[in-house]
């Protein structure tokens, strides 16, 4: 049997206002917790297991969304439900500075997201193209006979930390691109080979027309070799640096 709990969506100031009609997960009404001049952002929702499904995620990211586009929003990430009110309520006593100095420094940005490829059709023959060490070895290895593993090995961890070393020079080159009009950078490993960079920028939403001005500029940057991509405005999610107890996050198991 679930019983009856609260949702977190996120924090916000006291005097923002959830519009009626926006709904939150399961079609709850959202409605606002206070606590002196912060607020929890909440709806009623059974504290049972909650799969990261589509039909949960997507009232989570939308009230996420409308609410960081009209207020200042310290968002949630998806999941957490208390028992009760009360547990949000000491959440807020316990943690006030905090979740007021996020609030302040997350006021008015949002997370904008930037993916920088090659579009290249194999990305070890263009390291060897530029990079003499490695084409060297290559050469050295493969030419006119077979290697052993331990060989094959060599090379293979010698492509490996050459692609981290230009990853590594490319993304600030990219970062760099963007100075002035963004805030704070997060990266996360490239999962793809051919990704060189995927990031997330914090910009101040009154920013967010010069970033994409500079998009253009950034990617002249770059040779025909790389694409450069971008996504937003999204809530600031990569940047938000609480740890907070109380609310807890239901598994995913």
């Amino acid at each position: 049997m679930s019983s009856a709990g609260t949702y977190l969506y996120g924090f916000t100031d006291r005097q923002c206002q959830a519009p009626p009609d926006l709904r939150g997960l399961a079609g709850a009404p959202i409605h606002l917790v206070p606590f002196g001049d912060l607020a929890a952002v909440v709806s009623d929702h059974p504290v049972q297991r909650l799969m990261p499904l589509r039909r949960h995620v997507e009232p989570h990211h939308a009230v996420v969304r409308h609410l960081s586009t009209h207020a200042t929003l310290v968002p949630a990430a998806f999941g957490h439900i208390s028992e009760t009110e009360d547990e949000i309520l000491a959440v807020m006593q316990g943690n006030y500075d905090d979740i007021r100095a996020e609030l302040a420094r997350l006021g008015h940005c949002c997370e904008m997201s930037v993916t920088l490829r090659w579009s290249v059709d194999n990305v070890f023959e263009w390291l060897v193209r530029h990079n003499r060490d490695l084409r060297t070895l290559r050469d050295r290895v493969f030419k006119n006979r077979q290697p052993s593993m331990n060989e094959k090995l060599q090379v293979g961890a010698q492509f490996e930390a050459t692609l981290s070393r230009e990853r590594e020079l490319l993304t600030k080159v990219m970062l760099d691109g963007f100075a002035g009009v963004i805030g704070e950078s997060v990266t996360v490993p490239p999962r793809d080979e051919r990704v060189v960079c995927q990031a997330s920028l914090l910009v101040h939403r009154q920013s967010v027309g010069a970033f994409e001005e500079a998009v253009p500029s950034v990617a002249g940057r770059f040779n025909a070799d790389f694409t450069l991509g971008y996504g937003g405005p999204w809530p600031p999610y990569s940047f938000v640096n609480l740890r907070l107890g109380g609310a807890r996050q239901a598994s995913h198991n």
